[in-house]
């Protein structure tokens, strides 16, 4: 059950889904708008500071933000 990052196709919204086994990618929606057209993104790791999302700006305090 593996947690992939999608990004909102309508307000450009960035989250973290785990997805079931069960379940498929077009009945998942955007939790902030509700809209079902999402891309999944190429999650990537920081060695500095952790994990995180694909192509969406890091949050918090990061140098890299």
């Amino acid at each position: 059950m593996p947690i992939f990052e999608f990004q909102c196709k309508s307000c450009q919204h960035c989250f973290e889904k785990l997805v079931l086994s069960s379940e498929k990618e077009e009945e998942i929606s955007c939790p902030k708008c509700g809209n079902a057209e999402v891309s999944k993104l190429i999650s990537c790791v920081s060695a500095f500071d952790g994990a995180k999302s694909g192509f969406c700006k890091p949050a918090g305090n990061s140098p890299f933000s």
